[in-house]
């Protein structure tokens, strides 16, 4: 899977989430870092070198 196509399953994903879920449930640690839905997001949304590895891991996990 592309990085475009994951970021694009993500923003679909992240668009039906309650927002309780977003702000609580830990989806991914990176770096010993967790990261919650609205973390993953800002990090995916501003295309850093976190937001890569969070979807890199979200695929290799089968979210994505």
């Amino acid at each position: 899977m592309s990085i475009i196509d994951a970021k694009v399953k993500f923003k679909k994903i992240f668009a039906n989430l309650p927002s309780n879920i977003r702000n609580e449930d830990i989806i991914v640690v990176v770096d010993d870092k967790p990261h919650t839905w609205n973390s993953a997001y800002f990090e995916i949304k501003n295309d850093t070198l976190e937001g890569k590895k969070i979807l890199d891991k979200l695929v290799k996990m089968g979210i994505l």
